[in-house]
């Protein structure tokens, strides 16, 4: 594994995004990417930020 991978927590992520706690579970299950170590979640910080821009809605994208 690279050594630039950056694995988050839920707060992490929130506080990445600024967003709360619930909007990263409700983004969760709208498919953005997590690992699931045990009982711990954690997210892949590359991924989160690929998901958010390839799943974000632009004014260029409306049009």
């Amino acid at each position: 594994m690279p050594a630039d991978v950056k694995f988050l927590t839920i707060d992490d992520v929130s506080e990445m995004l600024q967003v709360t706690r619930t909007t990263v579970y409700n983004l969760k299950k709208q498919g953005m990417p997590f690992i699931k170590l045990g009982k711990n979640i954690r997210f892949d910080q590359k991924e989160v930020i690929d998901w958010v821009r390839s799943n974000s809605h632009s004014a260029a994208k409306d049009k």
